[in-house]
């Protein structure tokens, strides 16, 4: 019993540092398991895209230049233009958070604990959505990665994960596939964030686990 405790502890703490930041797209893609702590941020009541902008454990702030569109909530699109029903994309829903500028990017913080994963729904200001993302970790970046989503206005769902974790997500939308610099246009919306437990309350649940099971053996004996 004692060697099974010790191998278990020693996994739940070897098996974060071998980690690298993983990208994928879609709901649910990126829900690091069933023990999480999760974060929501969907901009409802930012009508003026103010940045900073805290809400659901995150905080939100962008570089560049972001003004307020009717509520809309998009430096590039004016919400007057759309026709009844309409939006600004597809996968968004009422106000979401932008900006636009020469290497704008927006920035996702955690407000306490380090992510172990993020979903947003994700658009560009150009009529094609190409994503540049970065990772970063008390000041040092550990992952970055493109991806193509297809037309805007139709958007999609990026997400991220990683077991060591990180505490910021930037996001950047160029004009084409190669572009790393340039005039950028990223806007995200319906983010959801999650956290593993550490290594050391998982390692005590474990422990307060394996204890009840010995005391209900005992009391069986």
């Amino acid at each position: 019993m004692k060697t099974r405790l010790l191998s278990l502890i020693a996994a739940l703490f070897a098996a974060p540092a071998m980690a690298s930041v993983v990208q994928t797209t879609g709901v649910g893609s990126a829900t690091p398991g069933a023990a999480h702590l999760t974060y929501a941020a969907d901009f409802t009541a930012n009508v003026n895209l103010d940045s900073p902008w805290s809400e659901g454990g995150l905080l939100f702030s962008h570089t560049g230049l972001a003004n307020d569109n009717g509520g809309c909530g998009y430096a590039g699109g004016n919400c007057v233009d759309l026709n009844a029903g309409e939006s600004y994309s597809q996968s968004f829903s009422g106000n979401y958070f932008a900006t636009a500028g020469m290497n704008a990017y927006l920035s996702i913080r955690s407000a306490a604990r380090d992510l172990n994963g993020i979903e947003f729904a994700v658009d560009s200001g150009y009529a094609s959505i190409y994503l540049m993302w970065q990772t970063w970790l008390d000041g040092v970046q550990t992952g970055t990665g493109r991806v193509s989503l297809g037309a805007a206005g139709i958007g999609g769902v990026l997400g991220l994960s990683d077991l060591v974790g990180f505490d910021e997500v930037r996001v950047y939308a160029f004009d084409s596939a190669t572009d790393t610099s340039g005039y950028s246009v990223p806007a995200i919306d319906s983010v959801r964030a999650f956290s593993i437990p550490e290594p050391g309350s998982l390692a005590l649940t474990a422990l307060a686990g394996l204890g009840v099971a010995g005391m209900r053996r005992r009391r069986r004996g």
